[in-house]
């Protein structure tokens, strides 16, 4: 139901035998998989009347296969996925770490280290990102320390149990939710052959659904899947050859409605989430556009994206906050709803927004904010039945004395804005110029930029001006001086 928000390389199945599900047609992990091919090419002609981005049936049949230990094919398109030529981050998911299958991942790294050079290993390698259920074991065994960021789904074992086991306990009754009405019946093909409500394994991707509230490079900021930190007394986290934690899981706990529990750090949007899903089953039965909702489109600060604002404040000052721009698709009335999520900042005193509940509002930065950032996140909900709920995040940044920046988080605010303004530009997209300015922050990817952070500023803004050789591969290379005053302009808008 969700396919539509990335670009799928492949569906593994690893289990070259089912398993005694409620529901066991099919004898092979393989057959079963598609078999929901099947059911999703039933209801795919309503998709896309709904949602751009919802990949073809044949397209995903193409890119389904086994992966259990008797065949290469998924590690075959793991190193096809990995070795296109486009920076973004490969997000490897797996929650069938049970199936006694060596995973795919692993293997495909094993070959590629065993055939390539060490540094075209380290390259390759460091383009994933991992988002598995398998208590950081097993999934990249002998390779860990090459994995940029990895965030367990499923553990550890805490207030009442593993994070695993909360799914069903904080989305089984969510805003009225209901399984049988709402999935189950009258829902097409897909929702038929939905099995249980358990769904401990939907973390995973759950964590990567983009709805403006998260960002999946930085696990501890929260969204639908909860909020992660590092693993404590983790080896990986202390590898002296990476700049960053690699190993996060769900060990945060949020305070909401009187109580501190790390359910809350996900049950706060757990409504909006199964709302999100029942709107989608709908599509599935629904030819008419008119006939069923959509999500609203939020506007922040006069930007239309989804991504993270950071923006920088004074103590004392009256921060006009804003989300005018913001439209729905089906024409519904919009609620505005402002809030301080307090637990991912560094602020931890009371923070007051007046007008929250206005399309236009105004944080109070308090006096004593000094060196802290503030989170601030704008719901966007429309009327439509079920309601959907759309969101943007800032961060707010006080500088310290001095004028610094007030965090790593700040850094990585100005990092993402000079990339972001540079990608405009048809000369960045060459991946050999663009990977110099990377290799001189000792990083691989746009996705490690978080892990630049702790650099001193003039390290970073030298390394985008690209005005000495970053390695052997990237001579000569210099980033023109326009493009740089132009992105350093965008940045100092931007805070």
């Amino acid at each position: 139901m969700y396919c539509n928000e990335w670009d799928v390389e492949s569906i593994i199945a690893d289990r070259a035998q089912t398993k005694n599900w409620p529901l066991k047609k099919e004898s092979t992990g393989l057959a079963l998989v598609r078999m929901y091919l099947d059911a999703y090419a039933k209801v795919h002609p309503n998709l896309v009347k709904h949602e751009k981005g919802y990949p073809s049936p044949s397209h995903l049949r193409k890119v389904t296969v086994a992966g259990h230990n008797e065949t290469d094919d998924a590690v075959n398109l793991i190193i096809r996925a990995v070795d296109r030529d486009d920076p973004r981050p490969v997000w490897y998911g797996n929650w069938g770490s049970n199936s006694g299958s060596r995973s795919n991942l692993r293997r495909a790294l094993d070959k590629v280290k065993a055939k390539r050079s060490d540094e075209a290993y380290r390259a390759f390698a460091g383009k994933l990102r991992i988002s598995t259920l398998d208590g950081g074991r097993g999934t990249k065994e002998g390779h860990n320390d090459m994995i940029q960021l990895h965030v367990e789904t499923g553990y550890p074992t805490m207030d009442g149990g593993r994070w695993y086991h909360q799914f069903r306990r904080i989305t089984e009754r969510a805003g009225g939710f209901d399984l049988k009405r709402d999935i189950k019946t009258g829902h097409g093909a897909l929702g038929e052959i939905y099995t249980t409500p358990k769904e401990g394994d939907s973390w995973t991707f759950v964590y990567l659904i983009p709805t403006g509230l998260s960002d999946p490079s930085q696990p501890h900021l929260g969204g639908w899947a909860g909020r992660y930190g590092p693993r404590a007394n983790d080896p990986l986290n202390r590898n002296s050859s990476l700049k960053g934690k690699q190993l996060y899981w769900a060990n945060q706990r949020d305070t909401w409605k009187g109580t501190t529990h790390r359910n809350n750090t996900a049950s706060r949007w757990a409504t909006h989430m199964q709302n999100d899903f029942k709107a989608r089953m709908d599509w599935c039965v629904t030819p008419k556009f008119d006939d069923t909702n959509h999500v609203p489109l939020p506007h922040c600060q006069g930007d239309s994206s989804r991504r993270i604002l950071r923006i920088a404040a004074t103590p004392g000052q009256r921060l006009a906050l804003g989300a005018s721009g913001s439209t729905d698709p089906d024409d519904d009335r919009l609620n505005y709803h402002w809030s301080v999520y307090e637990e991912p900042g560094t602020y931890r005193s009371k923070v007051t927004i007046s007008d929250h509940s206005s399309q236009k509002a105004t944080l109070h930065v308090p006096n004593d904010a000094d060196g802290k950032t503030i989170h601030v996140i704008l719901q966007v909900t429309d009327d439509g039945m079920p309601a959907l709920t759309r969101y943007r995040r800032i961060i707010v940044g006080v500088p310290p004395a001095g004028g610094e920046p007030a965090s790593t988080e700040s850094k990585t605010g100005l990092l993402h804005a000079v990339h972001e303004s540079l990608l405009r530009s048809p000369w960045w997209r060459h991946s050999q110029i663009r990977n110099c300015a990377f290799a001189k922050l000792g990083l691989l990817s746009r996705g490690d930029l978080h892990i630049a952070s702790r650099l001193p500023l003039p390290a970073i803004l030298e390394a985008f001006c690209l005005d000495a050789p970053a390695s052997r591969h990237c001579t000569g290379y210099r980033l023109p001086a326009d493009r740089f005053r132009q992105a350093t302009r965008d940045c100092h808008q931007r805070w």
